[in-house]
C-alpha cells in the first residue's frame, strides 16, 4: 500500500519504477524511432530496410503490399541497404554509423 502511495503521488524516480514496478501507473514516452535504433543496432542493413518502408506500411492486415516492395526496390534504396551491407562487414561500426544517420536524416529532413 505504501509503494502505490509513493507511485501516485510521484516520489518515484524512472529507475525506481523500473527497478520495483509501477510503469503501468503512469506515462512512460518511447521516442517515435525507439524500434529503429534498436533494429538498426542488432543488424544495420535490416535497420535500413526497416527506415526504408516504415512509412509505408499498413495498419490494416495485408501490412505489406506492392507498393511497399515496389519502394524498395527502388535504384537509391537498394544503394543504400547494399551500402549499409558493405560498411557493416568493415568491423560493423561504420555501418551502424551510416544507418543511425540515414534514420535521424529521415525524422529531420531539414538537418542541412
Amino acid at each position: 500500500m505504501v509503494q502505490s502511495n509513493q507511485i501516485d503521488m510521484e516520489h518515484w524516480t524512472l529507475f525506481d519504477k523500473v527497478m520495483y514496478g509501477g510503469l503501468g501507473y503512469g506515462a512512460f514516452c518511447l521516442p517515435t524511432n525507439f524500434f529503429k535504433i534498436i533494429i538498426a543496432v542488432v543488424f544495420p542493413p535490416l535497420g535500413e530496410v526497416v527506415n526504408i518502408v516504415s512509412h509505408l506500411i499498413s495498419p490494416d492486415f495485408p501490412y505489406m503490399n506492392w507498393n511497399v516492395f515496389a519502394n524498395l526496390m527502388k535504384f537509391e534504396n537498394i544503394n543504400k541497404i547494399i551500402y549499409s551491407f558493405i560498411l557493416t562487414t568493415l568491423f560493423y561500426i561504420p555501418g551502424l554509423i551510416y544507418t543511425l544517420s540515414n534514420i535521424s536524416e529521415k525524422d529531420n529532413p531539414y538537418a542541412y
